[in-house]
């Protein structure tokens, strides 16, 4: 969701570094050390956040201050402006031609029904998925793995539309063919995934072409 259906990714990464700025104000890392914490589940986040911090801070204290810190920026945000609008002739063709629709999701599951309401499109997907629920989330595939045995469909039958390195490993491991959407801004490794689309309405073609044969 986040970077695919709502261009925040980028905008999640720049808080995380706010963050780190603002606590470690003499960081020496490098954005190839940082952009490790692009797709990352909420628990390595404050790991990751925590070595950038050198340990100044615990798990615990990191996860109050980041989320209190993250939620500030959030309130200001409006998803419609964030939103990839083109995406809506991918949902459009999925209910004409009855094909399923899923969000999985690393983030919270309240904060994927935010961004899905806001953008008016909650009600095109059959299911949302949220690793906050999950032991694991990516780059462990239980979150693909759970959203196929949901769906009752295998993971030759689906597309997957990723961003993240972490996201890509996921659906990958699932057996899923994955579409990288490009990202640009920040230097993450894409190469795993089987397509690399350049913006949705790219998606959205090579949605038409698998939706005609075998995938």
């Amino acid at each position: 969701m986040d970077g695919v259906i709502v261009d925040t990714e980028y905008y999640d990464f720049q808080i995380q570094v706010e963050f780190i700025t603002m606590h470690n104000p003499n960081h020496t890392f490098s954005d190839k050390d940082l952009v490790n914490l692009v797709g990352k589940s909420y628990e390595d986040l404050y790991s990751l956040l925590q070595k950038f911090l050198d340990y100044k801070l615990s798990v615990e204290e990191i996860e109050r201050a980041f989320n209190y810190f993250s939620e500030q920026r959030y309130r200001k945000i409006d998803y419609q402006k964030l939103f990839r609008k083109d995406i809506l002739f991918t949902l459009d063709y999925a209910k004409e031609h009855e094909l399923a629709l899923a969000v999985a999701s690393s983030s919270k599951h309240q904060h994927i029904l935010d961004v899905l309401e806001a953008c008016n499109i909650k009600d095109y997907f059959d299911i949302i998925n949220s690793g906050e629920s999950l032991v694991q989330s990516k780059p462990n595939p239980e979150i693909y793995l759970r959203t196929l045995n949901e769906l009752n469909i295998s993971a030759n039958e689906c597309l997957a539309i990723e961003d993240s390195y972490y996201g890509i490993a996921a659906s990958r491991s699932a057996g899923i063919k994955t579409i990288a959407y490009k990202e640009k801004r920040m230097n993450i490794d894409q190469s795993n995934a089987d397509i690399c689309a350049v913006d949705m309405l790219e998606v959205f073609n090579i949605i038409k072409q698998y939706s005609k044969k075998e995938l």
